[in-house]
């Protein structure tokens, strides 16, 4: 089955994430800190999808997106944004991430975004 890790500091957020991760297929594992995800990643290793929020902690989303980036060049990496800040958008793209997951969102758009980015990810990896 198809892994996913999500990291949003917002319960309904994560709430919502999961279902619809689960709806497209994936066994996803849900973290309310960026530490207790470095902390899982560590011990289990990267999984095939990766959605991390921008906004969690205010610090550590760069990191997290390289250390995923390092252990695994093929896990698609998706960084959810409240507003398109440029800064921030370069910076997390800069550090591996595949793209943006703005918020809020609804199903359609969740599922369409992501699709895009593993559509792209599998199109790079072939």
């Amino acid at each position: 089955m198809t892994t996913c890790l999500l990291f949003d500091e917002m319960p309904v957020i994560r709430k919502v994430a999961e279902r619809l991760l689960e709806r497209m297929g994936y066994t996803t594992t849900v973290f309310e800190s960026i530490g207790a995800f470095n902390a899982h990643l560590g011990e289990h290793g990267a999984p095939d999808l990766v959605i991390l929020s921008a906004t969690g902690g205010g610090v550590g989303v760069p990191e997290a997106v390289r250390s995923v980036r390092f252990r695994s060049p093929h896990t698609v990496i998706v960084v959810s944004l409240v507003d398109r800040n440029i800064g921030t958008l370069m910076r997390l793209r800069r550090a591996g991430a595949n793209g943006i997951l703005m918020k809020p969102f609804d199903a359609d758009g969740f599922k369409g975004t992501l699709e895009v980015h593993l559509s792209a990810a599998k199109l790079t990896a072939a």
